[in-house]
């Protein structure tokens, strides 16, 4: 048993050198200071690193413990040992979690496909560190939806993370729905978008449930390329969850809009960090951030951060963050026509969340996000 240090790394990996330079982070560390971080990797966990096997055909990519059990025929898997990962990422734990997967999971994707990735997590007080790196076709349009079932996992830690990259005039269009309790595994995922030329990331998350949860994202722009980035957190009890998000855009023309709705009951923390930056070469940008947080509960806290970094003139950009309580005024005016104040409040915040969730179009993922937020709601 062990805890999260630098002494659990190889030395000899070509990452650990910049590992040792973020060193583990704490609950100073910028991105994780409202995450309270430091006990978490603090405690003693059982590691050892997953063996891959050549996994069986299936309806989807399962990734049981760390290991890929399960893939579909449109997906194909290999296992890289000398993948070259992105070297700027401001996240130490990005590093970690590469450090400690001497293999990076290979997902590629030849043709235009919809991929759902599940993780399952089903031992306790483990560690799980692992990589997956997707790659899209040029001029595709591929749909991932990443699910995690992780009910029986108490007091273990998942380090994963994504490492994509998508061709020039390309879609990815990624959906990550987590729904988590207390007692489940804390999930940290450190990732990575880098979009060409053209290329278009759509992000959406969604985040409900008691558990701890914190998700750390660097997206690059080239010219032309652009991301629609939208999060929704649901965070109930004693919950800390949110998203790190750095946008870069590093080439003229490049367009970003990010979105963060949150809602918070009882003592929950949500967290949004949203940073876009327009480095000198991005003339002619749009970038457009916007964060809105409802607090359900006096002791339920929300931490807001967005930033726009501009180094150039010639561009258009935009941002801001309310945090606040549902409007008295519109539920007096519910209430005036004969509805319950509970039935009023439940009205509102579902209207709040439906903005983000109606983006997913009619369907299956619809049907079960739409669903999964009023369970999380009423508990």
């Amino acid at each position: 048993m062990q805890a999260v240090t630098l002494s659990l790394a190889d030395a000899r990996h070509p990452l650990y050198e910049r590992l040792s330079e973020l060193g583990i982070p704490g609950n100073k560390t910028e991105q994780y200071k409202n995450f309270a971080i430091k006990p978490l990797l603090a405690k003693e966990y059982a590691f050892k690193e997953a063996k891959q096997v050549e996994p069986k055909e299936g309806s989807r990519v399962v990734i049981e413990n760390g290991v890929v059990v399960e893939s579909p025929k449109n997906v194909k898997i290999s296992f890289e040992e000398d993948f070259k990962a992105d070297e700027e990422h401001y996240d130490a734990l990005y590093f970690m979690s590469h450090v400690l997967s001497k293999s990076v999971i290979r997902l590629e994707i030849d043709a235009d496909a919809v991929v759902e990735i599940e993780h399952r997590i089903s031992e306790k007080e483990r560690l799980f560190a692992y990589r997956l790196c997707v790659t899209t076709p040029p001029n595709g349009r591929v749909e991932i939806m990443e699910t995690f079932d992780i009910k029986e996992s108490q007091n273990a830690l998942l380090l994963y993370g994504v490492d994509a990259e998508v061709a020039r005039d390309a879609t990815l269009r990624w959906v990550r729905h987590e729904n988590a309790e207390i007692d489940n595994a804390v999930v940290i995922g450190s990732h990575r978008y880098n979009v060409a030329k053209q290329g278009a990331i759509e992000l959406k998350t969604f985040d409900f449930g008691s558990g701890l949860a914190l998700h750390l994202y660097k997206i690059d722009l080239d010219n032309y390329a652009w991301t629609d980035a939208q999060h929704l957190l649901l965070a109930t009890k004693e919950a800390r969850r949110g998203n790190v998000v750095h946008i870069n855009h590093n080439q003229p023309y490049a367009k970003s809009v990010h979105e963060a709705r949150a809602i918070l009951k009882d003592k929950a923390t949500g967290i949004f960090d949203g940073k876009i930056m327009v480095g000198h070469e991005a003339k002619y940008s749009n970038a457009k951030q916007n964060s809105k947080a409802i607090l359900l509960g006096e002791h339920a806290h929300m931490y807001a951060k967005p930033q726009l970094e501009i180094y150039t003139d010639e561009l258009e950009a935009s941002h801001g963050s309310t945090i606040g309580q549902l409007e008295e005024e519109t539920l007096f005016y519910l209430r005036s026509r004969g509805v319950g104040l509970d039935d009023a409040k439940k009205m509102l915040v579902l209207a709040f969340a439906n903005t983000l969730i109606e983006t997913l179009g009619e369907g299956e993922a619809f049907d079960k996000i739409h669903a999964d937020f009023e369970a999380a709601y009423y508990v």
